[in-house]
């Protein structure tokens, strides 16, 4: 049932990959059509939805159950935010690698994408929570629907214009992200559990430490072009 009200959300991700792609002129200069550039979405999704599939029955484990049986089972189990991240970047980074694909724009363009739609996905999922988890997935969609305005309005038009490198909007966000998912995390941490001893905090620990290595090395680099130049 999740992944059917998350039908709407997966419809502006695709919209907004055609917005920002449609006429790029990197893209077209390595003629890269908007037919190849729909199939890397869908093959995107798909994978995103499989490992936030997977991720949830890890973190989620049902005794005496077939996890073979209920993965396929919609009224079972949900998805996994965190897996959808990983399973997508994944996938982007090996379909861009096989492609030869600019890494930075590609990666900056799809997290773009999934920034705006974030929002929408949290709102209608929220319809199906109550309580504290509803008020939780109405908070992240506010706190996420700012994080796209900040994108679209500061961080995208410096980014056409060269003023950040090309895979600093990627970066911005898995900090975010995974800072922001962790706080999640340990508010939702059960009483008398220490914190950071589950796997998803662990696995959120390492994409912060992995995206800040990524944010100083893409600064780092800036700082020697300046100097060369």
């Amino acid at each position: 049932m999740q992944i059917l009200v998350l039908i709407p959300a997966f419809l502006l991700f695709t919209y907004c990959i055609y917005k920002l792609v449609k006429d790029d002129y990197v893209f077209i200069r390595r003629s890269i059509s908007l037919e190849q550039m729909f199939d890397i979405t869908f093959l995107v999704i798909a994978s995103s939805l499989v490992f936030s599939r997977l991720l949830f029955f890890i973190l989620h484990p049902l005794a005496h159950k077939n996890i073979f049986l209920l993965f396929f089972t919609p009224r079972i189990g949900g998805l996994s935010l965190l897996g959808g991240v990983i399973g997508g970047y994944l996938s982007l980074y090996m379909i861009g690698k096989y492609k030869k694909i600019p890494f930075g724009r590609l990666f900056d363009f799809f997290t773009l994408a999934f920034v705006v739609c974030l929002p929408f996905g949290f709102l209608t999922s929220s319809l199906f929570m109550t309580g504290y988890q509803l008020f939780l997935y109405l908070f992240n969609a506010g706190v996420y629907l700012l994080l796209t305005v900040f994108f679209v309005r500061f961080i995208y038009p410096k980014l056409m214009s060269r003023e950040l490198r090309e895979g600093s909007l990627q970066s911005i966000f898995l900090l975010f992200f995974a800072f922001f998912s962790l706080i999640n995390v340990i508010f939702l941490q059960q009483k008398g559990q220490i914190i950071f001893v589950s796997l998803e905090s662990i696995l959120l620990l390492f994409l912060f430490l992995f995206s800040l290595f990524l944010f100083f090395k893409q600064e780092r680099s800036k700082v020697t072009t300046r100097k060369r130049i």
